[in-house]
C-alpha cells in the first residue's frame, strides 16, 4: 500500500512479457492452438514484424489521426 492506502501492483521487469510470450510459457500451451497451427509457424510470423516496425506503424497511425483531426477542425 502507498501512503494514501491505495494498493499498488508492482511488476518486475523480468516478469513482463507479451501475450504471445505468456501463451508460450504455459505448460500445456500447445493445447490452446487451433489444429494445424504450431509455435514454429507462429514464431516465424512474430519475427517478421520487429518492435521497431511496430513502433513505426503506431507513429504512422498517430500522424494519420492528427491529420484527420486537423481537417475536421477546419471543416467545422
Amino acid at each position: 500500500m502507498d501512503e494514501r492506502g491505495k494498493i499498488r501492483k508492482r511488476y518486475r521487469y523480468a516478469d513482463m512479457m507479451t501475450p504471445y510470450e505468456k501463451l508460450k510459457s504455459l505448460s500445456n500451451a500447445e493445447s490452446f492452438l487451433k489444429t494445424g497451427v504450431s509455435f514454429d509457424r507462429l514464431d516465424e510470423i512474430a519475427r517478421r514484424c520487429s518492435d521497431n516496425e511496430a513502433r513505426r506503424l503506431n507513429q504512422a497511425k498517430a500522424q494519420l489521426s492528427q491529420l484527420i483531426n486537423k481537417s475536421r477542425q477546419r471543416a467545422a
